[in-house]
C-alpha cells in the first residue's frame, strides 16, 4: 500500500478548489462593501472622482493583502482604515509649487493678450496700478461684496468719502482703458 504524498495532484487540486473558493469569498465580500467605502471616500475628498480612485487604490491594496484578513467581520473597519490612509496619502505625494511673491504680482500684472482671459489679467494689472486709497474701497466693493457703509467702518472714512474714492477709482480704470471718464458731476447727468 502505498501513501499519498501532500505534493500529489488530488492534495494539489483540492487546495487550488479551497483557495479559489477563499479568493471567490474574500472577492464578493470586497465588492459588497464597495458602495459604502465610495461614500466614505467622497465624503473624505469632497470629489467623485478622487473618491473612486481611492476606492480603486484601497481594493487593490486589500486585495494583495488579502492573507492578513483572519476574521471577514473585521473586513469593514479594515477596509475603511485603507480608504483613510491612502486618502491621507494623495496629500502627502502632493506638492505644491512655491513661487516667490514678488515674481507671482509682477505676473499678475503683464497683460496676457493671448489667453482667454487675458482681458482678466488686464483688469487685474489696471487694478494694481492704482493708488491704495483708490484701490482698497473698489476690491473690498467689487471683490468682497462689502456696502459702501461697511467699507467705510473699515477703514475708518466717512461715507462720502467712500463713495468719491470708489467714484474716482472707476474713472482712472476707464483713463487707464483708453475710455473716457465719467463727468464729474454724475448725479446731475440723470437730470432734465
Amino acid at each position: 500500500m502505498r501513501n499519498s504524498r501532500p505534493e500529489t495532484p488530488v492534495s494539489c487540486h483540492e487546495r487550488a478548489s479551497l483557495a479559489a473558493d477563499g479568493r471567490q469569498a474574500v472577492a464578493q465580500l470586497f465588492e459588497s462593501l464597495r458602495p459604502e467605502l465610495l461614500r466614505f471616500a467622497h465624503w473624505l475628498a469632497r470629489d467623485r472622482s478622487v473618491a473612486e480612485d481611492v476606492v480603486q487604490e484601497t481594493l487593490l491594496r486589500a486585495w494583495r493583502s488579502r492573507d492578513a484578513l483572519k476574521d471577514p467581520a473585521a473586513a469593514r473597519a479594515w477596509l475603511f482604515t485603507i480608504v483613510r490612509r491612502e486618502h491621507a496619502r494623495l496629500y502627502e505625494r502632493k506638492r505644491l509649487e512655491l513661487v516667490c511673491l514678488d515674481d507671482g504680482i509682477e505676473q499678475a500684472c503683464v497683460p496676457v493678450a493671448h489667453s482667454p482671459d487675458g482681458e482678466l489679467q488686464t483688469l487685474r494689472g489696471a487694478i494694481l496700478k492704482l493708488p491704495l486709497e483708490y484701490r482698497e474701497p473698489l476690491i473690498m466693493q467689487v471683490l468682497g461684496g462689502f456696502s459702501t457703509a461697511e467699507i467705510a467702518q473699515q477703514l475708518n472714512l466717512s461715507l462720502t468719502a467712500v463713495l468719491t474714492r470708489l467714484f474716482r477709482a472707476r474713472n482712472k480704470l476707464r483713463a487707464l482703458y483708453g475710455l473716457s471718464p465719467a463727468p464729474e458731476d454724475a448725479s446731475s447727468e440723470g437730470l432734465p
